[in-house]
């Protein structure tokens, strides 16, 4: 029977049209193999993925992190999920000061398979390097037990820290348990008071490092740092007296940092004995440690005083000081002499920062064309930069400079529009989003906000901003304004200005009924409302019929203290107002 069946599918394969027979036969092959074959690729690939893996570990093993970095990539483009790779490629572009290493760091925190300890490295990767919304939003998102422990609570605390965040550091820091609050803790609670900046702020602050002093000297480092924070007429003998002990130490009796912090508590506690105690400690350490005293000078503020003792022929044994001798001449004014250093030393700077120096001389020249010459190039060696910072650096720098303020308008605006770098919170730009008001440059508003919500996605004033902004710009569609809008007044019915921009938003969809039913319950004095809101609800006024177009209300009202937008929507809804 079996032979009888082979026989007749062989008379009938025999019969097929050979074409036929031949396609059947490569759709078999194709079959087979792609069965067979497809089993062995996954093994290449597998194999070929762990010998990528095992490259990349020894490139780091032996600090080749391009290499590391490069294969790496490959594995996790690959579609490999091993957190090793990420792993490995967070090490390597941290190494390379690569633009993507804050992406890869937020990356391995948020892999499924991250452990603390990769938790921890992603979040110390991001904190330097990303808006510090987003650095909040990462934080959030941390169990409560992380959140709890000193190791994640020094690192956002340092960032807050950093952008004068204090009481917000403070809460971070005490929510951790006092059983567990190591030095690094108390010396960041120390670093808040430090840096509020308040003679009552430094007393406290002394009194703390004090108690808390180790009594050995070696490992005093992070309790001089906050002392060096202190100006010098702020240090109290009598809070210092343990400190003293400590520092007197007999073995740190050659070490320069710990001599020069006796220094300054001296130079400070004594004012008979000021000018010997300068002229002591130049003549002790002027070559034996020109770092150390170039910073105890600095901290002193005694920038004339740091020329004369390290003049610009200084740099040639010491390019180190490189940053402090152009700092002091800044400070001084003495700009005829930083072209000269710039000529000679700019080359250990990046070449936007160096520009930016530049234009700092130009800035304080009678010359006007140099000065936006210069600010121009620098700008554009910072757009060129791949560094995140590049545009925060340039707006440090006119910060800090006199009569600078536009050029650091334009600096910030410039690295919000790039988006990197450690940005500071959206409530800290009132000075800036104020002035750019005053321009009228509302365009510029909005896109600022629109940038800043995907650092800061919850924050209900920049929602609320965006969504005025974008109603009468028209470049969000009403109806997606007005459901995020109703939502938000929702949770915040009394907030004034929400429900105004909610009434704004409805008089650009065309619904001035309902604009007027978000307005009325709130028995507004139209007098006492900022320009913008009192120009909505004049224009809702209009629109249902209350008051007439040519009401002296309207007549008489200050359009041009209006923004652009403000003033161009609010004139057409009355203007195309039916009577």
């Amino acid at each position: 029977m079996i032979r009888s069946s082979i026989e007749t599918l062989l008379d009938r394969w025999a019969n097929i049209h050979p074409l036929l027979r031949l396609l059947i036969l490569a759709v078999g092959v194709a079959a087979l193999g792609l069965i067979t074959a497809k089993p062995a690729y996954q093994a290449f690939k597998a194999w070929r993925m762990e010998r990528n893996l095992m490259a990349a570990r020894k490139a780091v093993d032996e600090v080749r992190m391009d290499e590391a970095r490069d294969l790496s990539l490959t594995v996790m483009r690959a579609g490999d999920p091993r957190i090793e790779a990420f792993q490995i490629l967070e090490k390597a572009t941290a190494a390379l000061r690569d633009p993507r290493h804050s992406d890869i760091a937020r990356g391995l925190m948020s892999h499924p398979q991250s452990t603390d300890r990769d938790r921890l490295t992603g979040f110390r990767g991001i904190a330097p390097d990303v808006p510090l919304g987003l650095l909040g939003q990462a934080w959030t998102t941390l169990p409560e037990e992380r959140q709890h422990d000193p190791r994640f609570a020094t690192v956002f605390a340092d960032r807050l820290i950093a952008a004068q965040r204090l009481s917000e550091a403070a809460s971070v820091l005490l929510a951790v348990p006092e059983a567990e609050r190591t030095s690094a803790v108390q010396t960041r609670l120390i670093r808040t008071l430090v840096n509020s900046g308040k003679p009552k702020g430094y007393a406290e602050a002394q009194r703390l490092i004090a108690a808390q002093m180790p009594a050995d000297p070696v490992h005093s480092d992070e309790w001089l740092d906050l002392l060096e924070d202190i100006p010098a007429p702020s240090l109290q003998a009598d809070l210092l007296d343990k400190v003293r002990k400590v520092l007197e130490h007999p073995v740190g009796d050659g070490d320069s940092r710990m001599a020069l912090m006796l220094a300054r508590m001296d130079y400070a506690a004594e004012s008979s004995r000021s000018a010997a105690v300068l002229e002591e400690t130049i003549g002790r350490w002027r070559e034996r440690d020109p770092n150390a005293l170039a910073d105890f000078l600095w901290h002193l503020e005694l920038y004339q005083r740091l020329l004369d003792t390290f003049p610009v022929e200084s740099l040639e044994p010491h390019p180190e000081l490189f940053p402090r001798i152009l700092g002091a001449m800044e400070r001084i004014g003495a700009w005829e002499r930083v072209v000269p250093l710039l000529d000679a030393h700019g080359q250990q700077l990046p070449k936007f920062e160096e520009l930016g120096h530049r234009a700092l001389v130009a800035a304080n020249s009678a010359d006007a064309n140099s000065r936006a010459t210069a600010w121009a190039a620098a700008m554009d060696e910072a757009a060129a930069s791949p560094l995140p910072t590049a545009y925060l650096t340039l707006h440090r720098l006119a910060s800090d400079a006199v009569g600078m303020s536009d050029e650091a308008e334009q600096a910030m605006v410039a690295a919000i529009r790039l988006g990197r770098g450690p940005l500071p919170l959206y409530a800290d730009l009132k000075p800036l989003l104020n002035s750019l008001a005053r321009q009228g440059r509302d365009k510029t508003l909005l896109e600022i906000c629109a940038s800043y919500l995907a650092f800061e996605p919850g924050n209900p004033v920049l929602l609320t901003q965006f969504a005025y902004l974008a109603s009468l710009n028209n470049v969000v569609d009403s109806k997606t304004l007005l459901k995020a809008m109703k939502a938000l007044a929702s949770g915040f019915p009394k907030e004034l200005t929400i429900q105004c921009v909610l009434a704004t938003i409805y008089l650009c969809d065309g619904q001035a009924k309902m604009a007027a039913e978000i307005l009325d319950p709130l028995e507004l004095d139209p007098t006492q409302l900022a320009p913008g809101y009192r120009a909505a609800y004049l224009a809702t006024q209009v629109l249902n019929h209350r008051i007439a177009k040519d009401d002296p209300r309207i007549i008489d009202f200050p359009w041009k203290s209006l923004l652009p937008s403000e003033r161009k929507k609010f004139n057409e809804l009355i203007r195309d107002a039916k009577p």
